[in-house]
């Protein structure tokens, strides 16, 4: 008898996952629509970002959104639980709920789907000028311009803070490298030579970035926000 109920329960997983599914359908233009059980009673929300995985308490899936801010889903179906995809998706605030990882705000998603955003490439930053607006949450000096500019394929340059720079940057898809950058040898006030060590240290640590227009955001190894920079021509 005991052989016989583990045979029934093995053959009736498959079963149990498939009505799990059905819990989810995919709608039109690619949404999965999901029906959690008790949704959140706030204003729907729409994100647009990136899921990033955390190794925090045995794993953790969040999506990022441009601004950088993380975004906990305690419902994120298992097709989307991969590192790097982007993603559109509708849900309402869980502050009923607590979350062991407090990486950012519990979310429960009403509908998802594969983000349709052209993928950013080294031909949508070749020749285009930025001015730093905000130096990974550290904000920045006042009349104090510190800038990034893609002058050609493969190559950069711009002012720190205080001092010109220029050298190379290797872009595939939304990951992007900079170095080796070499800098004149100017000195300045004190806050603004740390200013400048700040952003030239962000940039040797990028490691991918987003443009959500007229803004580009570049994300740094170790730093919980991104470099925001501003268009030059928004200016």
């Amino acid at each position: 008898m005991r052989f016989l109920f583990s045979n029934w329960q093995a053959a009736l997983t498959p079963v149990a996952l498939l009505m799990l599914a059905s819990c989810a359908a995919t709608g039109g233009n690619g949404w999965v629509d999901l029906k959690p059980e008790t949704p959140g009673s706030g204003p729907t929300i729409h994100i647009s970002g990136t899921v990033r995985h955390l190794d925090l308490e045995g794993g953790l899936f969040v999506i990022r959104d441009a601004a950088g801010t993380q975004y906990n889903p305690v419902n994120l179906p298992a097709a989307f639980q991969v590192e790097g995809v982007a993603v559109e998706a509708e849900a309402r605030r869980r502050d009923d709920m607590a979350s062991i990882g407090m990486v950012g705000p519990l979310i429960e998603l009403l509908r998802i789907r594969r983000s349709s955003r052209p993928e950013t490439n080294t031909a949508d930053l070749i020749g285009t000028q930025w001015r730093l607006e905000d130096l990974a949450g550290a904000g920045v000096m006042d009349r104090v311009q510190a800038t990034l500019e893609f002058t050609d394929e493969g190559k950069v340059s711009g002012n720190g803070s205080c001092n010109q720079f220029h050298g190379t940057v290797t872009i595939s898809g939304g990951a992007i490298r900079f170095g080796p950058l070499a800098t004149t040898r100017k000195f300045c006030a004190e806050a603004v030579m740390h200013q400048e060590k700040q952003y030239l240290a962000a940039l040797a640590d990028a490691e991918r970035f987003e443009i959500n227009e007229p803004f580009l955001y570049i994300y740094a190894a170790d730093r919980q926000e991104p470099l925001r920079l501003i268009r030059a021509e928004e200016e």
